[in-house]
Parts: structure tokens; C-alpha cells; sequence
């Protein structure tokens, strides 16, 4: 669990620390390809190394999102009552299964094996809606706003990592 930590808070460092300098076509012809989710993938890609490996960047952005998505749930389970804070709590167990996914998927696309990555990357996002399927309540603005963020961002992934 430990090592998952660390992958976390790598994950976390990374994004918006670094960033690609000069020619951006290859970002621009990546993104270009994910249609609705342009300026996302664009932003995402451009923040991080300058590696050409979109799809291992692009991962990198989604667990990043479950990370801060995950830490936000804490905070409610902690500081809610009621029915909210017992679904807070249920979407940390969720969001805990997700960021193995992703670290699993980031693992696969080191591995070269496409079809696990992919597997992985579809499974994070079943488990983000397990989360989401609970909540029936009005929830903070913020909250679902870094909600649709980290599932524009698995979504985003996976089309990335789909690609040929």
C-alpha cells in the first residue's frame, strides 16, 4: 500500500509542474482525435512531461483527479451527517478501488499490454458510478464539479490509450 501512496503523490507532483515546451502538434493531432474532450486532453497532455507517450500521461491525469475527487469524499464523510456522510464514506471505498485501477492500468500501458490498460481504465469508471449512483442528495457545486472532472478524465484516458 505503501507503494500505491507513493504512485499517488507522483501522480500528484507531476501535474502542472511540467510542461512541454515549444512544438505542440503532436498533442494537437492526439487531442484532436478525442473530440468533445479537447481542451481536457490538451491540457492534461501539455502539463506533463514531454514524453511521447500520451496514453501513460493521460492516466497520469485521471488518477490525479481521482486523487483530489477521493480526498474531497473524505472531507465530506468527516464533516457531514446523515445520509450524505454515510455515501461520502461508501464513494472513499469506491474511489480507493478506482486509484488501484488506474495504478493498475498505468501499469499494463508500461507493460505494453493495451487490452489491460483498457480493462482496467473501464473498470475505474464502474466503480466511480458506483459512487455516483448513490448520491441522491443536492451535493456541494465543487464536488460535482471535481466529480465530472474525473470522469471527463478516465473517459479521456481510455479514448487515449485506445487509440492506435
Amino acid at each position: 500500500m505503501a507503494s500505491f501512496g507513493r504512485f499517488c503523490l507522483f501522480a500528484w507532483l507531476l501535474w502542472g509542474n511540467l510542461g512541454v515546451r515549444g512544438d505542440d502538434s503532436a498533442i494537437v493531432g492526439v487531442c484532436k482525435k478525442i473530440g468533445i474532450y479537447y481542451y481536457m486532453c490538451y491540457d492534461c497532455l501539455k502539463s506533463n512531461p514531454q514524453e511521447p507517450d500520451f496514453a501513460a500521461k493521460s492516466i497520469i491525469c485521471a488518477t490525479d483527479a481521482y486523487v483530489i475527487i477521493r480526498k474531497s469524499a473524505f472531507d465530506f464523510s468527516l464533516n457531514s451527517t446523515g445520509r450524505f456522510r454515510e455515501v461520502a464514506k461508501l464513494c472513499v471505498d469506491q474511489f480507493d478501488i478506482t486509484l488501484g485501477y488506474c495504478k493498475a492500468a498505468f501499469k499494463a500501458w508500461r507493460l505494453k499490454r493495451k487490452l489491460a490498460t483498457l480493462a482496467f481504465l473501464h473498470s475505474g469508471l464502474d466503480y466511480y458510478f458506483k459512487c455516483v449512483d448513490h448520491l441522491s442528495e443536492p451535493i456541494p457545486n465543487e464536488y460535482g464539479i471535481q466529480l465530472d472532472t474525473a470522469k471527463s478524465f478516465n473517459e479521456v484516458s481510455i479514448k487515449v490509450a485506445s487509440l492506435p
